[in-house]
């Protein structure tokens, strides 16, 4: 995991682009045309808040870190401690799913806030996503709250570092 560059810009849309596309194929309207926005990845790059998967055969994925967060995230019941970071955006090409590049790139994801003395990390995670319930489940991720998002339901997932 390294932070994005402006050269890595064309493939992190075009991972996003694909994957949504890949993700409406298999009826999961997560993401859309409204969000994320190609210009809402260009302020996560400007910030120094996007990261990428960067392998031997290329930019694989993207995920946005920082301490931001949505008011729903107020009504969880966290467990962890402060500091805590924030997961965004977490998109894998389809290219490289169901590869291990998400779960690979999460790993980073802990190392790299363990590194920078987070105690806690936390995300929401879609409720019609199996794939991604799925693989933070196994990470050790744990349910601690719901938010009802434009939509629908995203659970509101942590785990102390």
């Amino acid at each position: 995991m390294r932070l994005a560059t402006t050269a890595d810009m064309q493939t992190v849309h075009a991972i996003f682009r694909d994957a949504i596309q890949e993700m409406n194929v298999q009826g999961i309207p997560q993401w859309d045309e409204v969000y994320p926005t190609p210009a809402l990845l260009e302020d996560d790059l400007t910030r120094g808040e996007l990261f990428v998967a960067d392998t031997e055969e290329g930019v694989l994925a993207a995920v946005v870190l920082n301490s931001e967060c949505d008011p729903a995230y107020h009504t969880a019941a966290w467990q962890g401690g402060e500091p805590y970071v924030v997961v965004h955006r977490l998109c894998v090409s389809p290219l490289a799913q169901n590869k291990g590049v998400g779960r690979g790139l999460m790993g980073e994801v802990e190392a790299w806030a363990r590194a920078r003395g987070y105690a806690d990390i936390r995300l929401d995670a879609f409720s019609q996503n199996p794939h991604a319930l799925r693989m933070y489940a196994g990470l050790g991720y744990g349910k601690r709250g719901e938010a009802h998002w434009r939509k629908g339901l995203f659970y509101l997932l942590e785990k102390p570092l």
